[in-house]
């Protein structure tokens, strides 16, 4: 039906996180809507080799160039570290084709880093035992952020990933490419943990029961938040901890995706004006200036509330800031839950996070991905697929 376009823009939002564990918030994706997947090849080794900021950056223009191209319609999607899970309506297939392969063309000119798209249709999920289930939580007055359940994410995932026949996957062959990356920003400082550790967590239930699984994140999440404190305590991102940076080769992975296929001209007064940009910007934040419709002194305190540092996609995401103790505590549940086969889990270390961000307007409508720095998701992703090989293989 027509209006199926608009099932994310009419899903009813609810306004507390601990929402995405109630079944009763999600609604099942429309047929005539398909599953996106972008994902960088061998990201572990990119991170190796000190790729990590290059490997978030290509992640988050891959949702810039798809949200641009159905740009003015929202949709929801989830970013992964080193890639992104949209969904999309069928009708704008074609256009988020050539928002994708241009996308994967920018990687490997800019960055040497192979990207991998596929899109999969809502049908082929729904005709397996699996669903794409969405929700869609508020979580400040600019930022909806998207949740999914019903394994269909997962799956589409491992068929883009296996896709040996190209059903799902697809190359430039026969596609014009041309994204549209404005929006896009890279201009943060690594993000210094407030408390001595910032760990990127991703856990996933293992029953086959959703209603189990539902309560057993439910009882992960309350357990995270016993042990690192509630919101204003544990966030990585904090008011006093957040800088702007003038480094020019710090900027240079914006220049990139934003102008790096354009004219010398164009690259040049880009990359010169960049910092220009930021020294602005830090002035006025610095002296509360109110300036083109924007209060920039309260810049920061939106820019903390529009985080990801927390998000559900059929795994429990979280970046969180605390100390080596309480990681122990951490890891002493979830080995537990482990070893009962109730749920397995991927975890990461590092002493910061970085930021990369997706700025519609810098009043209120601005995205700040989180994760954690030297590979974040990304290795936490390595761990947890490792423990399900083991839990499947002693099955």
């Amino acid at each position: 039906m027509i209006e199926d376009q608009y099932f994310y823009a009419n899903l009813k939002p609810f306004d507390h996180f601990r929402g995405v564990f109630s079944s009763a918030h999600y609604a099942k994706l429309p047929p005539a809507w398909s599953v996106v997947i972008t994902d960088i090849e061998g990201s572990t080794k990119a991170i190796q080799q000190g790729k990590y900021r290059q490997v978030n950056a290509v992640g988050v223009a891959s949702i810039v160039a798809v949200c641009n191209a159905l740009k003015p319609l929202p949709i929801p999607f989830v970013f992964g570290g080193d890639g992104a899970s949209l969904c999309i309506p069928n009708k704008y297939v074609e256009a988020v084709k050539k928002a994708l392969v241009a996308t994967k063309l920018m990687a490997r000119e800019q960055f040497s880093l192979s990207l991998r798209v596929g899109i999969v249709p809502c049908v082929d999920i729904h005709q397996s035992q699996y669903q794409v289930l969405v929700a869609k939580c508020q979580i400040s007055q600019g930022y909806y952020q998207a949740a999914f359940s019903g394994r269909g994410l997962l799956y589409a995932e491992q068929l883009v990933k296996n896709d040996r026949d190209n059903r799902y996957c697809f190359n430039a062959e026969n596609i014009s490419p041309f994204a549209d990356f404005s929006g896009f920003e890279c201009r943060w400082k690594d993000v210094p943990s407030p408390h001595g550790e910032t760990i990127s967590l991703l856990v996933m239930a293992m029953e086959e029961n959703c209603e189990t699984n539902i309560a057993l994140y439910q009882d992960v999440f309350d357990v995270i938040q016993m042990i690192y404190g509630q919101v204003k305590t544990c966030r990585p991102v904090q008011k006093y901890n957040v800088e702007l940076t003038t480094n020019s080769k710090n900027l240079q992975d914006e220049v990139k995706i934003r102008v790096g296929s354009a004219k010398r001209l164009s690259k040049w007064l880009y990359s010169w004006l960049l910092p220009w940009k930021v020294q602005l910007g830090r002035y006025w934040m610095e002296n509360e200036q109110r300036l083109f419709g924007v209060d920039w002194g309260k810049y920061k305190d939106v820019l903390i509330d529009n985080t990801d540092f927390r998000k559900f996609d059929d795994h429990l995401r979280m970046v969180i800031s605390g100390t080596t103790e309480q990681r122990h505590q951490l890891l002493e549940y979830l080995e537990k839950q482990y070893h009962k086969g109730f749920l397995v889990y991927g975890l990461h270390v590092s002493d910061r996070a970085l930021m990369t961000c997706v700025i519609s307007d810098y009043q209120v409508h601005h995205i700040h991905f989180v994760d954690g720095s030297d590979g974040g998701y990304a290795m936490a992703a390595k761990d947890l697929k490792k423990q399900l090989q083991e839990t499947r293989s002693s099955n």
